[in-house]
């Protein structure tokens, strides 16, 4: 009875009703459901007028930090595709999130996330391979609900080539803003007036631009550097790094009056060829993006200063040419995502300025080919940092990091197969050419996806696949307990897959594989029977094996 005097109050409302339910899973007792029905939020005047009961009670019962959180969505448009990783980056850069324990502050943003989205504050949610939501959307009730919950602090301004600049102006009217979206359409300019309003908003922590082919002006940056002192995260990174326009070619010296900023992302600023020393004075600074400048060819020397950074993402900068000696001394690093060592240069970082990064989760190290001393790659000590989740190398050289979770072996030229430790879920082998036969990954407890590519030696794929000897007998076996995905690519050589077979005793295969892809394996004549009969399986790819190809089809059909 109180629930459908609850729906009553919805009025009809698809989205009123589901994020009362929302709430209402979380309630147990006739009480706790009374007390909803009876809130005094339904006879609130603003809620008659449109905002939605549901969402205010809903809202109400979020921790605080977590209503920080939400209120900051309103700094994006209405039907705005949100990166999630990004949201919870720029949540970090305004101080709403908090290690706690030993629980990180992405960690503790991803619970956030999920909250928010348990309650159908996000919805149209986009899905990684990993089946983590990547994207999301507001509804436009709910981005209405965020700005009514603001007061205004947020504002998106949008500028196209038909924009109209008074209309544009009044935007601005309100002077409590505090977070700041600039959308620039096309090669659409924008008003010498409407940077003279960004530059009056001098309480201004969030300034983010999105723009496809906007052409900067090399006097903006340096009059907004001066004015925006209190800035916490600016985000000018390109949407299209492909296009010509775009063409921020220098970072401003003055951007050292930027003490309180914590987030600067410059992804495909592909003109910035190095970035002032100056900036080494933003003390404050957790998070550097220089993805996909292409053209950037150094950090600055002093970058040792930034004690306080975690975070510097630098994917795809292929003319950066090594990394200074002061990332050594940045203790905090949570993750570099390409550490260039060597390159014969004396201000080069080496592996052995990785000694007391022991909080380090990703990295990603090159130019490891110039690495000729073992001791080196041993005095990195990379097996003491406890948090690594994701790590490139030569792992000859250097010892496996305790709590590895993704690992990724390129070019590995060595013929002695090399077995990953119990706790990898995430595995790639690209390119192991002198590999005759495939390591024993069967015996990995927590293996959840594996990528094969390359190896070129491997002919066939037996029992040792499996990590199973061939005279087990007694108690039943599982190979890939928890293996989900496996993909083999480009191995020209491959003729037999024939593992299960001559073992004593049962043996389980792969229980729970959902996803098998088979690429240009020219030669490979057929699958194991035990792989084409799992119920598990949801998908599967063969392309570029015209002999397996012929002879699946005539499995299935």
């Amino acid at each position: 009875k109180i629930g459908r005097e609850i729906v009553k109050k919805c009025k009809g409302l698809p989205l009123a009703a589901k994020t009362i339910a929302s709430l209402l899973r979380s309630k147990s007792t006739e009480k706790e459901w009374q007390n909803i029905l009876e809130n005094e939020i339904w006879e609130l005047e603003a809620i008659k007028k449109g905002l939605l009961a549901p969402l205010l009670l809903s809202y109400n019962e979020l921790p605080s930090k977590v209503k920080q959180c939400f209120t900051y969505c309103a700094v994006f448009p209405k039907d705005y595709d949100i990166q999630k990783e990004e949201l919870i980056e720029l949540w970090m850069a305004q101080g709403y999130l908090s290690e706690k324990g030993a629980k990180e502050m992405e960690d503790i943003g991803a619970e956030y996330f999920n909250i928010l989205a348990s309650r159908s504050f996000f919805q149209d949610f986009d899905r990684g391979d990993d089946g983590e939501i990547s994207n999301c959307k507001m509804h436009d009730i709910v981005h209405d609900f965020a700005q009514y919950l603001c007061s205004n602090e947020c504002l998106t301004v949008e500028i196209h080539s038909g924009s109209s600049e008074e209309s544009t102006m009044s935007s601005f009217e309100e002077k409590k803003i505090r977070h700041l979206m600039l959308i620039v359409r096309g090669r659409a300019s924008v008003p010498i007036s409407i940077w003279d309003n960004v530059k009056g908003l001098r309480g201004l922590r969030s300034f983010l631009v999105k723009s496809d082919e906007y052409s900067w002006s090399s006097e903006v940056l340096p009059q907004l550097f001066d004015k925006l002192t209190c800035l916490r995260a600016l985000n000018l990174k390109v949407r299209k790094p492909w296009s010509s326009v775009n063409d921020i070619k220098e970072i401003p010296t003055n951007i050292e009056k930027l003490l309180h900023l914590k987030y600067l992302n410059l992804k495909s600023q592909n003109k910035i060829e190095k970035l002032p020393e100056t900036l080494c004075e933003l003390h404050n600074l957790e998070r550097l993006n220089v993805d996909d400048c292409e053209n950037l060819r150094e950090l600055p020397r002093g970058i040792g200063k930034l004690r306080k950074l975690m975070y510097i993402d630098n994917d795809d900068t292929d003319s950066l040419r090594y990394l200074p000696v002061g990332i050594g001394e940045l203790i905090r690093l949570r993750r570099v995502t390409k550490l260039v060592v060597g390159g014969g240069y004396d201000r080069a970082c080496s592996l052995g300025s990785l000694k007391k990064l022991n909080l380090l989760r990703e990295c990603t190290i090159r130019g490891l080919g110039g690495v000729s001393d073992a001791g080196e790659a041993r005095r990195a000590e990379l097996e003491k940092k406890k948090n690594l989740d994701e790590d490139e190398r030569l792992l000859e050289a250097l010892g496996p990091p305790p709590n590895l979770k993704k690992l990724q072996i390129y070019d590995y030229r060595g013929r002695r197969n090399v077995v990953p430790k119990n706790w990898i879920m995430d595995l790639s082998l690209f390119r192991c050419r002198n590999c005759e036969h495939l390591p024993p990954l069967g015996k990995l407890p927590s293996l959840e996806y594996l990528e094969i590519e390359g190896m070129q030696s491997v002919k066939r794929v037996g029992n040792e696949f499996l990590g199973v000897e061939s005279d087990t007998d007694g108690s039943s076996v599982i190979a890939f307990p928890k293996l989900k995905k496996l993909e083999f690519r480009n191995m020209e050589e491959l003729e037999e897959w024939d593992c299960g077979t001559a073992i004593k005793g049962e043996i389980i295969i792969m229980p729970r594989l959902s996803s098998l892809s088979i690429q240009s394996c020219p030669k490979l004549k057929a699958l194991p029977d035990h792989l084409l009969q799992k119920s598990t399986l949801q998908k599967l790819e063969i392309w570029g094996c015209p002999i397996l190809k012929e002879r699946v089809s005539c499995y299935f059909y």
